[in-house]
């Protein structure tokens, strides 16, 4: 007989936290500038309340956060330009929709990639 193995916290917190960086991105695009921002910092604190109540901190981790954020962040406004490859720049007084997108939640796509990698993160060996 053959148990299943019980699901990882890591697993059920990312549940939530791709829910709350959807909304976020809904909320941004739609310009509802509270409930983004809201949604974002409450992406933010999700893993790091979890790592403090049941992870030990190592070093270098927060540091490697924050990268994973910056490149995480320029990811949505390059794959906004990429797709608007032809059309980059504003002429007759309208930038392209997509690369804006991508500028508008980059900031939440960036506190994704590192709530993702809080969550799943392992110390260096």
């Amino acid at each position: 007989m053959r148990f299943r193995e019980p699901l990882s916290l890591n697993a059920l917190l990312l549940v939530p936290a791709l829910a709350l960086a959807a909304l976020a991105c809904v909320a941004a695009s739609a310009r509802h500038v509270a409930l983004a921002a809201a949604a974002t910092v409450t992406l933010v604190l999700l893993p790091v309340v979890f790592r403090l109540w049941t992870r030990t901190w190592y070093r270098g981790l927060v540091l490697r956060g924050v990268g994973v954020f910056l490149l995480g962040m320029h990811l949505s406004v390059l794959l906004g330009g990429a797709l608007e490859h032809g059309r980059i720049g504003c002429a007759e007084g309208g930038c392209p929709k997509l690369y804006l997108l991508g500028v508008v939640v980059s900031p939440v796509v960036g506190a994704l990639a590192s709530v993702v990698y809080w969550l799943v993160g392992r110390p260096p060996v």
